[in-house]
């Protein structure tokens, strides 16, 4: 399977749109050269500075414009940020009910979610900033921007010093959680070359697997059509050690860990 790594300034210059929006790529070693690219991988994308003029943007646009499958979409990616999270957690929150029209199920999923407030001016938001500032009860919450990757969060008794540094109408780039509590474990971590022994923190995600055909009204997506695959695809179990309170394992602050499980 051919493959390319493009950054967002090279998109514009080596790809154009063809019929049935096709994307197609020219490689600048290869300029005799056409490839119909099937799928889109972002590597990079997820933060602000990616994107470094009006160029990457437009780059961004013409991949999502395109007929190739992206992973993720706008929407996708979107959909997944925290701040959805928030709206979906919030709780007494009643955007589930729109995905999870039976009752019963939604607040069966709602009490698996760890408490998410938004720290606007709103009621939910006006009840989080009077937390956030109090180090009371700021010791029971961690401080998230819309990043991925690990290293942008803010913890506990930190929460409020950096409230105070920030302009309050950044506030509201943030989302308030309450702290998942784990059980204490001890195991070993193979780490940066070495070997570390003590107490640690296991987190599990679950990954999913979701492809579908959108509906196409001229160059608009105008909704889902037809959901093609839909299902669970494996897991990632990051462990770290229980100082830490970043997990990010790109950032370096986990290891990649297999699950053990055990008859209670």
């Amino acid at each position: 399977m051919r493959s390319f790594r493009v950054p967002f300034h090279q998109i514009l210059q080596h790809t154009t749109l063809g019929e049935g929006r096709r994307l197609i790529y020219k490689p600048p070693h290869q300029a005799n050269q056409a490839f119909e690219v099937s799928v889109v991988y972002f590597r990079a994308g997820y933060a602000p500075s990616d994107y470094n003029d009006k160029a990457d943007w437009e780059a961004r646009l013409q991949v999502e414009r395109s007929a190739a499958i992206k992973c993720p979409s706008i929407l996708t990616h979107l959909a997944g940020t925290k701040k959805v999270q928030q709206v979906l957690a919030t709780p007494h929150s009643p955007h589930l009910k729109r995905f999870l029209p039976d009752e019963k199920k939604a607040a069966a999923v709602l009490k698996t979610f760890a408490p998410i407030y938004p720290m606007d001016k709103s009621e939910a938001g006006l009840e989080a900033r009077g937390m956030a500032q109090d180090p009371a009860t700021a010791s029971r919450y961690v401080l998230k921007p819309q990043r991925e990757g690990g290293g942008n969060n803010v913890y506990r008794q930190a929460i409020p010093k950096f409230l105070k540094e920030q302009p309050e109408p950044h506030w509201p780039a943030h989302i308030l959680m309450e702290m998942i509590e784990p059980p204490a474990l001890t195991n070993t971590i193979f780490r940066n070359g070495e070997l570390q022994r003590g107490g640690v923190i296991g987190e599990l995600g679950v990954y999913g697997v979701c492809l579908w055909r959108n509906k196409i009204d001229g160059q608009m997506h105008s909704g889902v059509q037809e959901v093609v695959k839909n299902y669970e695809a494996g897991y990632l179990l990051r462990t770290k050690g229980d100082q830490s309170e970043e997990g990010g394992v790109a950032a370096g602050f986990g290891a990649v860990d297999s699950v053990c499980l055990i008859d209670i």
